[in-house]
């Protein structure tokens, strides 16, 4: 005769083990599900594979909440603009604070210390842990103008941020650009271009004749060599140095005898001056001398005194 089952005991068991299960992932949660939370929306024109929810969201690699909801925009709101919107919960302790330092009091301050983190260019980007790919939504700061925020006609139901192209985006990008413009490269061009250089070089210098210029300049090169031996040669002869020291002791000389000169003159200036004005005197007196033989030349052959004019006028 088989044994009835104890229905009993095995709901209590059943029992004792949910609430194992629940203490358990209270415990391991680190009373996640009784924090105060704070919902943010972002839209992404761009693809978020390997984003899931339950991700985290981090802010200087300091992990602040987690993905709650990836979807398109459209599901939500009315409009045919086909973004991905991504939805995430803050843990309000993580970015407020506690105690004395709490950096936002009320839940209205909250929204306001947002608002100007935005301006000052908080984005959110999608970003990959290393090698695992993981991906989650990483917080930063970029430039609000090269990064500006999405356009939409809807008002977002949570606090809403901007988002920008992640890292992976942007190489991938950057390599599509690279990669369009080496395609638009005409490289065969590019061949034909340098081959008609370098037949125009090989003209050129056959033109040039390269081979006798080479040779003229040879032949000059030795000429001058020569020449410098040459006069290398006579600066260091004997008769050179007899030459310059010729040179310095007729300098020296020349110099002796214009500094006797000078002194010269300058003690001879006054005898010469009186000298020029005895000459003067006595070619005045012989000025005189003619002109009174012109007048009277009785007086130079008989002696006799001339006339006096006033003598004369008496005895008339």
């Amino acid at each position: 005769m088989s044994q009835k089952p104890n229905f009993f005991k095995i709901g209590l068991f059943v029992v004792l083990a949910l609430l194992i299960l629940a203490g358990a992932i209270i415990f391991f949660g680190g009373g996640k599900f009784f924090e105060e939370k704070t919902t943010i929306e972002t839209y992404f024109d761009q693809s978020v594979q390997g984003l899931s929810i339950g991700a985290s969201l981090e802010f200087q690699g300091v992990q602040i909440g987690n993905v709650s909801y990836i979807g398109f925009a459209f599901n939500e709101y009315k409009t045919n603009r086909q973004y991905v919107l991504v939805r995430a919960q803050i843990y309000s302790n993580k970015v407020a604070g506690k105690g004395k330092g709490r950096l936002y009091e009320t839940d209205k301050a909250r929204v306001e210390g947002f608002k100007e983190m935005i301006s000052q260019g908080l984005r959110l980007q999608l970003a990959s842990q290393g090698i695992t790919g993981i991906a989650f939504l990483n917080a930063v700061y970029l430039d609000p103008a090269r990064y500006p925020a999405l356009e939409h006609e809807w008002k977002p139901e949570y606090m809403y941020i901007p988002s920008a192209p992640g890292t992976i985006t942007q190489i991938t990008e950057t390599i599509e650009e690279l990669s369009d413009s080496i395609d638009n490269i005409d490289f065969k061009q590019i061949s034909e271009e340098i081959e008609k250089l370098v037949v125009s070089l090989n003209k050129t210098v056959e033109d040039a004749k390269v081979g006798e210029l080479s040779k003229d300049l040879k032949e000059l090169i030795k000429s001058l060599n020569s020449t410098v031996t040459e006069l290398d040669t006579i600066l260091k002869s004997n008769d050179a140095k007899q030459t310059l020291a010729n040179v310095t002791a007729i300098t020296s000389d020349l110099r002796t005898t214009l500094n006797r000169t000078d002194r010269l003159l300058s003690s001879r200036e006054h005898s010469l001056k009186l000298t020029m004005e005895n000459i003067e005197r006595v070619t005045e007196d012989a000025r005189e001398l003619m002109d009174m033989l012109k007048k009277y030349p009785s007086w130079v052959l008989f002696g006799n005194p001339p006339p006096h004019i006033g003598g004369e006028d008496k005895a008339e």
